[in-house]
Parts: C-alpha cells; sequence; structure tokens
C-alpha cells in the first residue's frame, strides 16, 4: 500500500478533509517541542485551520524530546498525518498539513538549535509534560537536581533538556538582534506560562554569565512573552483498528495517524512578543484572563471526572461512557457542576451554562476510550483545584457541600482499599504521604472519624483553614459512613 505523502495527498477521497494551501512554500515559524499525539490532534490542528482560511505562512517544526520514532514515522510522509475524530453520530477524518518538519532533539540537537535562532521564528510552543519543565510545584521552583537541568546547569552552551534549550536561543537571539519569540506552554499545567517563565528565569539567573551576558535575565524578563493557555482534547492511544479504519479510508497507509474527540478547547492570553496566528477565527479563545476559565474548567469538568472515576468505580463502570449512562451517576455529576458554578462568581467573558452542556454531551460519547481508573490518576494533585477552593467558597457562602464530600469520601475509601496487602499500588505521587496518614488510623478498617481526621488535616492539600473546619469534616465523615454502609 502507498504511504501518505505529498504525491499521494491529491489521491484520497473527497470525504476525507485536507490542506489545500501550497505546503512547498510554508516557512517555519513556529517551532514546537514535544510533538506527541496531543499536539498533533490540537494545536496543529488550529494551526492548520488558520492556513486554510488563506494565512500560510505558519508552518510548524516539530521537536521529538526523547524518542526518536514520530519523526521517523512522519519525515517519509513530510509531516502529514491523519486525524480520526470518533463520535457517535459520524466520525470524521482529515490530513493536517501545518507540521512541515519533524525532528528529533537528541539525534538533531544542532539542527534545533540552529531553526530556534533563525530570525522568523515568531512561537516556540511547547508540550512537556509536567516532568519538562523542571518545576518543583511544591517549592515554585526549578529542580536543581533534575538530571537533565543539572546537566544543562553545568554546560549551558550546549543544551539538552527544553529549558536549556530555550535559555541559550533567548541569549543568542539577544546577540544576533532577533525580535524575541513567544513562549506558549500548551502543557494542562494550572498556569503554565507562569511556571514556564518562573523556571527560564532561575535557570538563566544562574548560567547568564556562563553563556556570556549578565543582563539576559533582565532582557528575557522584558522582552519575552510567556502567556498562559488552558488546552483540552482527549486523545487516546491509537490501536491497530484505528490505523485499519484510517487506511480503508484513505486508502494510503498512514504511520503516525492521531485518534481524537470532536470536542477541542483552546483558552489564550492574548499576550505575545511577536506575530501569531489568528487562532481565534477559527475556535480558540483570546483573552487577557485564562485564569477564569481555568477555574471553570477545574471546578466543573475536573471536579466531574473525579466524581465520573469514583462513582463509576465503585458501582463497577469500566469507562467514562458507561459510567455516565447511569441515570444516579448522570444526575449527581450535573448536580456537581451547578453547585460548583455557584462558586465562580460573575463571569461576563463566558456563560458556564454553555460549557456545562458541552461539556457532559461529550461525556455520552461511546467512542471515548477513558476508563474511569485514568480518572482517578493523581486524585491528590487534582482536588487542590478541583474540589478544595469550590468546597472553601461554598462553606463561606453557608452553602451544602454534601456532593464535593461524597466525592472525596469515595477518594478516602479507595485510600483505604490501597492499604490493604497485595492491593493495587496507588497512582498518585503522594501515595506514600497519603498511605501513611491512612495506617495511622487504623488502615483498611480505620475507623471514619479518625481516619476523616487524618486525611483532612494534609494541609499541603487543603490548606491551614479548611484542614481545622468542623462542618468539612462532619460532612466529610458522614458521607464516608453513608458510603460504608451503602456497600
Amino acid at each position: 500500500m502507498n504511504r501518505l505523502s505529498p504525491e499521494t495527498l491529491l489521491q484520497l477521497p473527497e470525504s476525507v478533509d485536507k490542506p489545500a494551501y501550497e505546503r512547498n512554500c510554508v516557512p517555519i515559524r513556529i517551532v514546537h517541542l514535544g510533538a506527541g499525539a496531543f499536539f498533533r490532534s490540537h494545536l496543529a490542528v488550529y494551526t492548520d485551520e488558520v492556513m486554510k482560511k488563506g494565512d500560510t505562512q505558519w508552518g510548524i517544526m516539530g521537536v521529538s524530546l526523547r524518542s526518536p520514532g514520530i519523526d521517523r514515522a512522519l519525515t517519509p510522509q513530510n509531516g502529514l498525518y491523519s486525524v480520526l475524530e470518533l463520535a457517535a453520530e459520524q466520525s470524521r477524518l482529515s490530513v493536517v498539513g501545518s507540521v512541515v518538519e519533524v525532528v528529533s532533539l537528541p539525534d538533531e540537537p544542532d539542527r534545533v538549535l540552529r531553526t530556534l535562532i533563525q530570525s522568523q521564528i515568531a512561537i516556540v510552543s511547547m508540550t512537556l509534560t509536567d516532568k519538562g519543565y523542571g518545576y518543583d510545584a511544591c517549592e515554585d521552583c526549578l529542580k536543581t537536581n533534575d538530571p537533565d537541568i543539572a546537566r544543562d546547569l553545568q554546560n549551558p552552551r550546549h543544551p539538552r533538556s527544553a529549558i536549556g534549550v530555550l535559555a541559550w536561543a533567548v541569549a543568542q537571539r539577544k546577540r544576533l538582534g532577533y525580535k524575541p519569540f513567544t513562549l506558549m506552554s500548551c502543557d494542562n499545567i494550572p498556569a503554565n506560562g507562569k511556571v514556564l517563565q518562573r523556571v527560564l528565569e532561575q535557570y538563566i539567573q544562574v548560567v547568564q554569565d556562563s553563556l556570556g551576558d549578565k543582563d539576559l535575565l533582565r532582557y528575557f524578563l522584558d522582552q519575552y512573552a510567556c502567556p498562559c493557555t488552558l488546552v483540552d482534547r482527549l486523545t487516546p492511544p491509537v490501536q491497530a483498528k484505528d490505523i485499519d479504519r484510517v487506511e480503508q479510508t484513505l486508502g494510503v497507509h498512514d504511520a503516525a495517524p492521531v485518534v481524537t474527540e470532536p470536542y477541542s478547547l483552546f483558552v489564550m492570553q492574548d499576550w505575545f512578543s511577536n506575530d501569531r496566528p489568528a487562532w481565534e477565527t477559527v475556535g480558540a479563545v483570546a483573552t487577557a484572563h485564562v485564569s477564569s476559565y481555568e477555574k471553570l474548567r477545574y471546578r466543573l469538568l475536573d471536579a466531574s471526572y473525579l466524581a465520573i472515576g469514583y462513582l463509576g468505580y465503585f458501582e463497577g463502570f469500566a469507562t467514562l461512557y458507561q459510567a455516565h449512562q447511569n441515570p444516579v451517576i448522570r444526575q449527581f455529576v450535573a448536580e456537581l457542576m451547578d453547585d460548583a458554578a455557584a462558586t465562580l462568581g460573575k463571569r461576563p467573558e463566558y456563560d458556564w451554562r454553555v460549557f456545562k452542556e458541552e461539556w457532559l454531551r461529550r461525556f455520552d460519547n461511546p467512542e471515548l476510550r477513558v476508563g474511569t481508573a485514568q480518572l482517578r490518576i493523581e486524585t491528590s494533585h487534582i482536588l487542590i483545584y478541583a474540589i478544595v477552593p469550590a468546597v472553601a467558597e461554598r462553606l463561606r457562602h453557608g452553602l451544602s457541600i454534601d456532593r464535593h464530600a461524597k466525592v472525596l469520601a469515595l477518594w478516602i475509601r479507595c485510600l483505604m482499599r490501597a492499604s490493604e496487602a497485595g492491593a493495587e499500588p496507588l497512582n498518585d505521587l503522594r501515595a506514600g504521604l497519603l498511605l501513611e496518614r491512612v495506617n495511622a488510623a487504623g488502615g483498611a478498617h480505620a475507623d471514619p472519624y479518625a481516619i476523616v481526621d487524618n486525611i483532612l488535616s494534609f494541609e499541603a492539600l487543603f490548606g491551614a483553614r479548611l484542614s481545622k473546619d468542623a462542618e468539612f469534616k462532619r460532612a466529610v465523615t458522614a458521607a464516608l459512613q453513608q458510603s460504608m454502609v451503602a456497600s
């Protein structure tokens, strides 16, 4: 079977949406660090849609930071790949053309560095995952003991980490007199732009003398924009049946298809130090206040994910879709969203009800391959943003927290089960600390009052005030007792 390429692109069925612009003339103006599936289902798609409207100056170089696999898959296809949107009614297949080059940083570091200091580069975007930033969230600082960061701190002129590469590029562009590019994080991290700016600030402060520019930090802080973004699109791993489906539709082989959902969210802080694509013309939101959208997303959507993850687990449902078809869970999730919305305050920039209905419809997509176990990963991190602020706000206004308390109670029950010998390991960075508190209260057979007191007194999660709130502990204890009786 022939392979997807610029030559076979013209032979694809009319039903397949594909780039009609002349890709040979597209310049690289965006470098994206972390050319994984999410980037290819999200930012690359938004950029492709802008280019289809006629602004064809936004070619992307995708940089693989670890494995050269995606480089080897996409380079023979000249960066072309397909996106399969799975939906209950009708799935959609399209070919994306915005990625014009793909490079592996470990294999070709000099090529990546040379591209970053070309004058036309306007944006360096990234999906590094939490670990890729070398950021210590607890201390709000750069992890100087991270192996990659530590290596680059010692040898900043030959960087290999993403942060080291960016700092080197900032220094070289200053030396050459080139306009700064925008540094745009597209990771699912709260205040991601501020995190990126923070780690770069601390890294540059250490290495600026070694890079031969004692004023580099001041220049970086004055000239380089690091906008916050809010991104969302479920992008599950590709399965063999997906590859077969793509090939049957295209009539050619695609070595790197992406599977995703119809829903997509891209909110960006409108703060750029250079030109940018008009992403807002193809569905993105440009705003001065990404934080208000973050609050909406965490308190309504992420809290609902936790609710479905735990309610679904105790009801025996394996997937998000299956769990949401249960009428009791469906009603609970909708009411939990209403409870959370009451804590948002007045938000003239959006109507939360529109988001609520869109998210509830999203849960009803039977094609979504999202397990309830997946929704419970890193709960202790998620509840800091999704549950705790909403609980504190509702308590402050004298409102019921029963639904939020139930989610926390089911989480505590899972912690109790995880403390048993031979139990499945807890998928949480704070697993050790949490299980210490569970075991101190009596483990799997702990008294509800004791274990709730031990868990909710964890100030790193719940804060000093909420950890001591009697009504908070009462509500969670009551919910835990009720769930134990029900089972």
